[in-house]
């Protein structure tokens, strides 16, 4: 039986039949190059509904990887729910995503692993001169005004939001996807606040990064969309389930599930939909609620691990 990944890559896709071979020549160079071990890491494409023939193509490209799938969902879903896909089906003891066109260098693998062996978080920044150059004065300007506004209305205080290369420790991952609610490109910024709000400590990566031609992200579209995502993810209310830890389980703990130890003792934590799972692992059913987000942001600080 083979152990565990040391780290899982996710990669959302969606139409990028045409540009998918780019990016994972570029993922093996950085494997030739040392920066990523391939043999210990397991990667992961979500297919997100597409309807050109990715699906086909990433099960043909993947086949040079030692540990890799493909994740399909069954309809377009949105980047967010893509990337949350992915998590919630990796193994790895380190999460991280990237774009499938790794206009981020991916290189920069092994720099988000030194930083997760310090924090729970560490986000890739394209902003390494105090903002992001997108190659003229006038899409520059716009990107920094955008930004600007992203950061106040989502309240995360990073100089790049946007940047589509983060990594997690798998609790912190496995957690923060139980509490995502937003679906959308404006699920990374929704991540960020929760991972400001549960107290967990996060590391800058600077990055550097290519302007690869075809994108499907619609500058003005997905720009208006992200911010009334942005609007809305700040109204809703996020549950999980949880149990109070205490002696032996009586059963397995569900996957995806993680242990949050606080200063009073410990708590397994899932989805809602594991309610049931988490009622036969500990054996009481008095001992299985639900928790929101501000009955967690009590309990901080705290610490989480993957229970599964």
């Amino acid at each position: 039986m083979r152990d565990a990944p040391a780290l899982t890559l996710v990669i959302p896709t969606y139409n990028e039949a045409s540009r998918l071979h780019q990016g994972l020549d570029r993922l093996m160079r950085a494997a030739d190059e040392g920066a990523v071990d391939l043999d210990a890491t397991e990667v992961l494409l979500v297919d997100d509904g597409s309807t050109d023939d990715t699906r086909s193509t990433a099960e043909r490209l993947i086949s040079k990887f030692p540990i890799a799938s493909v994740v399909v969902q069954p309809r377009n879903l949105g980047k967010g729910a893509a990337v949350r896909a992915g998590v919630l089906a990796s193994s790895g003891s380190l999460v991280a995503f990237c774009d499938a066109d790794m206009a981020i260098d991916p290189s920069h693998l092994l720099s988000l692993r030194h930083a997760l062996s310090r924090v729970p978080i560490a986000v890739g920044s394209r902003a390494v001169a105090g903002h992001i150059d997108y190659g003229t004065r006038v899409r520059t300007d716009a990107g920094r005004a955008f930004n600007l506004a992203v950061r106040t209305v989502g309240g995360v205080h990073l100089a790049d939001t946007q940047c589509g290369f983060k990594g997690f420790r798998r609790g912190a991952a496995l957690l923060l996807a139980h509490l995502q609610t937003t679906s959308g490109y404006a699920f990374d910024v929704e991540l960020l606040w929760l991972a400001q709000r549960l107290g967990l400590e996060v590391e800058v990566v600077p990055v550097t990064w290519l302007d690869v031609p075809g994108s499907t992200v619609r500058v003005v579209h997905d720009s208006v969309r992200m911010l009334t995502d942005l609007f809305a993810s700040r109204r809703r209310s996020r549950w999980v389930a949880a149990a109070t830890l205490g002696g032996t389980p009586d059963g397995p703990a569900p996957a995806g599930s993680v242990v949050v130890r606080h200063e009073s003792g410990s708590l397994l934590i899932g989805s809602v939909s594991d309610l049931g799972a988490i009622h036969r692992c500990v054996g009481n059913a008095a001992n299985v609620r639900l928790l929101g987000l501000e009955d967690l942001v009590k309990l901080t600080p705290f610490e989480v691990a993957s229970a599964s």
